[in-house]
């Protein structure tokens, strides 16, 4: 009864529960949700931070999402993260290219009358990331990023890379100029 209520008065039921006259149904959309996700992302781990479990999720950008904007890519993403798991969902975009990632909002957020939705994740442009702070870290697993960093007072001398790599396997190096 109640369904075929909305497929016989569907601007009438719409309106009530909006609370709003000025609506028009244009369509009925699918109401079959896909149960299998076509995608797969680039990193998702279980963690542990400040002593409670979360989901720790990273894409990872060589240039910017073209088909799907990333906040729309990141929406399903942690859609089907917390929906899964039930446990909060720390999502990072990184981006690789020096032009990537500049219109990229970070998220998505809509409000209207009493309705709110917002999916926030956060933007790393390595670009805008100054080498030497990565260094001083001392995290041998941050350093084949190394030449993706910016900043002129960032770049790592050749010295200090020879040093580093002679401690590290060949895949935690060091870029050499």
């Amino acid at each position: 009864m109640g369904k075929s209520l909305w497929t016989d008065h569907a601007e009438d039921l719409s309106r009530f529960v909006l609370g709003e006259e000025n609506v028009e149904v244009l369509e009925d959309l699918d109401t079959e949700q896909q149960t299998v996700i076509a995608r797969q992302t680039d990193i998702t781990k279980r963690i542990r931070v400040n002593n409670q479990q979360a989901i720790l999720h990273v894409e990872l950008q060589l240039r910017d999402s073209i088909l799907t904007p990333m906040w729309a890519r990141n929406a399903q993403y942690q859609g089907y993260l917390v929906g899964e798991y039930q446990i909060p969902v720390y999502s990072n975009v990184i981006y690789f290219h020096p032009n990537a990632g500049r219109n990229d909002p970070g998220g998505y957020t809509y409000t209207w009358n009493g309705y709110e939705h917002t999916n926030r994740y956060k933007v790393i442009r390595l670009i805008e990331i100054e080498g030497q702070s990565i260094l001083e870290r001392q995290a041998p697993g941050l350093l084949p990023y190394q030449p993706h960093f910016g900043s002129a007072q960032g770049e790592i001398s050749n010295r200090y890379c020879e040093r580093l790599n002679a401690h590290h396997s060949k895949h935690q190096r060091c870029a050499t100029t």
